[in-house]
């Protein structure tokens, strides 16, 4: 399963559901915005695209795909983690529908800086678990980090968190200032103890606090492996990347990245 709700930091009861028309397939787990007839789709919502674009260019986030209407679940499908909202855009499929017409799903809205959501930490790809590295030279300061290669470059100052693993620093999380190379970086602040050869660390675009939320194509993970060039404003409120392949954050969207300004351009 994908990205699902985790509670409203307003102190409201039950999430916001409300039924609406998809589209284009849509799966459950996945983070929707507005259809707002891109590419040519027509319904009211549609997936969430992040890939090749500038965040402030995106359509707004508007809510989670929690549910599917019966007759057109097509059952869970095992490349995209989520039972499957098919699509019915002709007449005969849409008359075998119940109630009769188009497609809808079941969708909880977010409030934005309010609605808590939690989603799973991934390698660009749903169910690939972050490179774990191995510190290849020791410093006694703290502050650097020189390991075997990641797959993480020129990832904007930041926005990179790194938790230790394994050695004296284990369960620490910091922030990475700058990401010189796939095998070296230099942390904000220094970790309690010096690193040894040999500890191992693994890096995630997820920090506390105010960070960004990418997606890979398919949004119904966190990229965590990324140089953050399109992401969503949000915040963290948990992260954590205790055990390989089961990595997640709990975040709430930032008002900019639900709003009408998320969509404008420029």
């Amino acid at each position: 399963m994908g990205f699902s709700y985790a509670g409203n930091l307003g102190g409201a009861g039950a999430p916001v559901v409300r039924i609406l028309p998809i589209g284009e397939t849509l799966y459950t787990g996945y983070l929707l915005q507005y259809g707002l007839a891109t590419g040519g789709h027509g319904g009211a919502v549609e997936i969430l695209d992040v890939a090749a674009k500038a965040h402030e260019d995106d359509h707004p986030i508007c809510s989670i795909c929690t549910g599917v209407q019966v007759t057109n679940d097509a059952g869970w499908n095992s490349t995209y983690h989520g039972d499957t909202a098919t699509y019915d855009a002709g007449v005969t499929a849409q008359v075998a529908n119940d109630p009769i017409g188009a497609t809808h799903v079941e969708v909880t809205l977010i409030q934005p800086d309010l609605t808590l959501i939690r989603g799973p930490i991934f390698n660009a790809a749903y169910g690939t678990a972050l490179t774990e590295c191995t510190i290849t030279t020791a410093d006694a300061t703290g502050l650097s980090i020189d390991h075997t290669g990641n797959a993480i470059t020129d990832m904007a100052d930041n926005l990179l968190m790194v938790y230790v693993r394994s050695g004296a620093s284990r369960g620490h999380y910091r922030i990475v200032t700058t990401s010189e190379s796939t095998t070296d970086s230099t942390l904000v602040t220094a970790l309690p103890y010096g690193t040894a050869a040999g500890d191992i660390v693994v890096y995630a675009s997820c920090v506390f606090g105010l960070g960004g939320l990418d997606c890979p194509a398919a949004p119904n993970c966190i990229d965590g492996n990324n140089d953050m060039n399109a992401y969503y404003d949000v915040y963290y409120h948990d992260v954590n990347l205790e055990e390989s392949g089961k990595e997640f954050a709990v975040f709430a969207v930032k008002s900019g990245a639900c709003g009408g300004v998320g969509y404008l351009g420029t």
